[in-house]
Order: C-alpha cells, then sequence, then structure tokens
C-alpha cells in the first residue's frame, strides 16, 4: 500500500500531472534559449543577468509562502536551507545559462538527466548510502553517454567540452542538494524549503539583474520583450509551479515515480530543439539514450537492493 496520506483524485491524475512535468522542465531548455539569443541568432540577455532574474521572479512567485513559514525555521535549518538556495538553485541557473551560449537546448536538456546518477554517487561517497553493484553499472552507461553527448569534433573544445563540463557541474550540484534536502532538511516540506531558498537568493538576484543590461535590454531591443516573457515564463511555470506539482505527485505516489520525469524532460527538450532548427546528431540521440539507460538500470538496482536489505516483511510491507 502507498505509504502516501493523500490519495490521487483517480488513478490518471499522478501520470498526467508528471508527462505535465516533463512538458514544462522540458521547454525550460527552450526558453532559456529565447532569452539568450534574438531571432537573428545574436546574443540578446548576458547569460549571468537571465539566471539572476530567473531566480529573481522564481523567489517572487513563491514569496507568499516563504514569508508564512521563515520565522518557523531554527538557525542550523536556514544554513543548510541557504546552501540549498545557493548550491541547488543558483549556481546551476548560471551555469545552464553560461552553457547554453555555446550548446543546443537539446543537449542540455539531455545532459540534465545525470542528476539522479550524481545524486546517488554523492550519497554514496558523503553519506555512506549502500550501493548495488548493478547501480555501477548504471552509473557507467551514464558516463558513457556524457562523453558521447559533449564531443563534437567540429567544434572548439571551449564550445564542447567546456560548455558540457559546466553542464555536468550544475547537475553535480542538483545532485547536491538533493542530498541535503535529504539529509538535513527531512523534517520540512518541499514547497517551504524551495520558497524559502529561493527567497534568500531572489533579494542578491534581483539587485545583479536590475543594475546590469536587461532592463534597459527589454525596453529597446525588438525581441526584448520576448526574451522577457520566456524568462518569466520558465521561472514562474519551470521553477516554481513545477515544484509544486513535483510534490503533489510525490505525496500521491512515492519519490520512485515521480523521478521517472527524468525520462519524459529529454523528450521534449530535444523536440523543442529540433523545432527550433538546432543541428542534432544521431550520436547525439544515442548517447541521451545511453545517459537515460544508466538512469533506469541505477533505479532499478536501487529498488531491488533496498528490497533485499529489507527483507520480505521490511519496507515492502508499508501500512
Amino acid at each position: 500500500m502507498n505509504s502516501s496520506l493523500q490519495v490521487a483524485p483517480n488513478r490518471w491524475a499522478a501520470p498526467l500531472i508528471l508527462l505535465l512535468l516533463g512538458f514544462v522542465w522540458g521547454s525550460s531548455f527552450i526558453l532559456m534559449k529565447m532569452g539568450l539569443f534574438a531571432r537573428d541568432g545574436s546574443a540578446l540577455f548576458p547569460p549571468t543577468q537571465l539566471a539572476a532574474l530567473r531566480m529573481a521572479i522564481a523567489g517572487v512567485t513563491l514569496l507568499p509562502i516563504g514569508l508564512k513559514h521563515f520565522r518557523r525555521l531554527t538557525p542550523e535549518q536556514w544554513k543548510w536551507v541557504a546552501i540549498v538556495g545557493v548550491v541547488g538553485s543558483f549556481i546551476p541557473a548560471l551555469l545552464f545559462a553560461i552553457a547554453q551560449t555555446q550548446l543546443p537546448s537539446a543537449v542540455a536538456g539531455m545532459l540534465n538527466a545525470l542528476t539522479p546518477l550524481w545524486t546517488l554517487l554523492i550519497a554514496i561517497a558523503v553519506f555512506g548510502v549502500h550501493f548495488h553493484r548493478g547501480q555501477l553499472i548504471g552509473l557507467g552507461f551514464g558516463l558513457i553517454g556524457t562523453i558521447g553527448l559533449i564531443w563534437n569534433p567540429e567544434a572548439s573544445f571551449e564550445a564542447a567540452w567546456g560548455s558540457g563540463a559546466l553542464l555536468v557541474l550544475a547537475t553535480i550540484c542538483y545532485g547536491t542538494s538533493v542530498n541535503i534536502t535529504r539529509e538535513k532538511l527531512q523534517t520540512l516540506k518541499g514547497p517551504v524549503i524551495a520558497s524559502c531558498s529561493l527567497g534568500l537568493v531572489s533579494l542578491p538576484a534581483a539587485i545583479w539583474f536590475l543594475t546590469g543590461d536587461i532592463p534597459s535590454l527589454i525596453a529597446t531591443h525588438p525581441d526584448g520583450l520576448r526574451g522577457f516573457i520566456a524568462i518569466v515564463a520558465l521561472a514562474a511555470f519551470g521553477t516554481a509551479g513545477a515544484l509544486v506539482l513535483f510534490n503533489q505527485v510525490i505525496a500521491w505516489t512515492n519519490s520512485v515515480f515521480a523521478a521517472s520525469v527524468t525520462y519524459i524532460i529529454p523528450v521534449f527538450a530535444t523536440f523543442w530543439g529540433w523545432m527550433d532548427g538546432e543541428s542534432l546528431r544521431a550520436s547525439h540521440l544515442i548517447a541521451g539514450s545511453l545517459i537515460l539507460v544508466g538512469v533506469w538500470i541505477t533505479h532499478r538496482a536501487g529498488r531491488a537492493a533496498k528490497r533485499s536489505s529489507n527483507g520480505p516483511t521490511g519496507a515492502e510491507s508499508k501500512a
């Protein structure tokens, strides 16, 4: 029986919301691209300022939740919430924005699927989580897929390996944030962590973009308003709104089911990249598929290890 105290209104609610989440998060990479580049392919918003704008809008969107809960957090909780805000949100937003000035949005979406693999590696290396041999096989597939995605003999080292490394680092940040949330903030609900962590980084982020070039570009550049609307949608729906839906799916089902959104995101990211005329090689699709296979093997081996460690009367017999 599902351990969640909440029950979905019908059996299709959770799968449909999961599909919607895959669409929203899979579309975030093309929205970022619309903020980075004008219609003619020239640069639009500076990537670091774009990331700051994204964080500021996301923080404001969740401000009502943050104001309700911020006084209830202990100093110890605030320390870890601040780390989650910087490591789990602000730094990855910067890295993705910078990297997407060199890499196609579809490739960025595929590399984003590395997050569960890094989450596992950090859990094993830092927090002493036990692992199954099959999980290492899954990590191997993910590594091969990553090399295949980044490798491009036609591009410069900076454009291919440099930008690819930034995205890998971003997924390491995501994996670190997930582990900190699970190990240090397990008594707090997801929306509270997100609203408070984003609230902490939103003020310096707002100052950053307001004192930069974006406000004038919105007013004067022919594609300025288009880019601004894209980043507003990215922040409000892809960062703030999607979080609420994701936690609802977890409440209705479990974290394993919710994590399967990892397989859906690259599909939509690749579709939007193709629609936008991005040049995708067959090697990109093969490498992206290898990453997804690695994630699937890792999840499957992890569930098998959990069943064997708990025994027939352990976690499998939850009330």
